[in-house]
């Protein structure tokens, strides 16, 4: 009787995110630097303009940041309906990891912390509680990005994975909406990649740190990427063709090097596949560090206006190789 009342209970609570998810996602955390990264394109605008000797005014914010050319082409009508369609896939893969990966994760980063400790004996660092969560919250950050770099670099990589990929690269400009123009099983792929790096990171700082490490979030996000994320997480998908100073950008990925990511350039083919850190691109010889003026192209190199229909989306061109591009 128990049983059944706890399936009942968890088909009530699939139902309710089935629901809620694709308001949920529009209103995410994410949602949170919308008006932060505003502000900065609106800064960088009028620093752009000024030293152009242009006048900023309401019709120049207005064709910069409300063009319906953009918000409403082809190409975003798609990312509207990807928004949509992905948040039913994302919320029933919200519901296997809570359910089902992530106290998995949890139990077998037991058996990495025992690994450990087999191997070079027991931990001798000794730290105070308040450096154990700043240590736990630079592992968890870095771990997730190296992880997040691979798995990126891979779905660019074989084939298979890239027809599945190219969904998202087909966008021929971009909004933030793009984020969400990906093929569901996107999603099913990326979650061996949570539960590895998620293992990982309690094991690692299970053995390191204690039993008692925790990161410092803020609206549930890791301090660090939520520091990004203000920095220009919202215009890595935009036309804002924002740079960071260059001895930065060695560092962080800055939103113009994400638009360099997505352009179909013989030039940025193949570059800057991370997501926070710049580092990695830089170790792993993929860094692209844009000019100033440099023109990029969106969208695949070939079939650019590729067949912007539900079959495409779900199903694919007739694209077999990843350097078509």
């Amino acid at each position: 009787m128990q049983y059944m009342a706890e399936l009942i209970f968890e088909f009530i609570r699939a139902i309710e995110l089935l629901l809620v998810y694709p308001v949920a996602e529009i209103l995410s955390n994410e949602s949170v630097f919308v008006a932060t990264n505003l502000l900065i394109a609106i800064v960088f605008l009028y620093y752009k303009k000024r030293k152009q000797n242009r006048r900023v005014n309401w019709k120049t914010l207005k064709g910069a940041f409300l063009s319906t050319r953009i918000w409403w082409s082809q190409s975003s009508r798609i990312d509207y309906v990807s928004l949509i369609v992905n948040s039913f896939c994302l919320a029933s893969a919200a519901l296997l990891i809570d359910r089902y990966l992530s106290g998995g994760a949890i139990n077998d980063s037991l058996f990495v912390s025992a690994w450990l400790e087999s191997l070079v004996g027991p931990s001798e660092i000794s730290v105070s509680p308040q450096t154990s969560v700043i240590m736990t919250t630079v592992i968890a950050f870095v771990v997730f990005d190296f992880f997040n770099y691979w798995y990126h670099r891979n779905l660019h990589q074989y084939p298979y994975l890239w027809r599945i990929h190219s969904r998202h690269h087909s966008a021929t400009n971009l909004t933030p909406f793009t984020n969400f123009r990906a093929h569901p099983l996107e999603a099913i792929f990326r979650l061996p990649v949570t539960y590895f790096a998620s293992m990982l990171v309690a094991g690692l700082c299970s053995y390191s740190l204690g039993q008692d490490a925790s990161e410092m979030l803020i609206l549930g996000t890791n301090l660090f990427a939520f520091s990004v994320l203000l920095l220009g997480g919202t215009l890595v998908h935009s036309h804002i063709f924002l740079r960071f100073p260059r001895w930065l950008s060695y560092l962080i990925v800055s939103p113009a090097m994400h638009q360099v990511h997505h352009s179909c350039m013989p030039a940025h083919r193949n570059k800057n596949y991370g997501s926070n850190l710049a580092i990695w691109d830089w170790m792993f010889g993929t860094l692209y560090l844009p000019d100033s003026a440099e023109p990029v192209l969106f969208g695949l190199s070939q079939h650019n206006r590729m067949q912007q229909s539900t079959h495409a989306f779900f199903f694919g061109n007739n694209m077999n190789k990843q350097e078509e591009r």
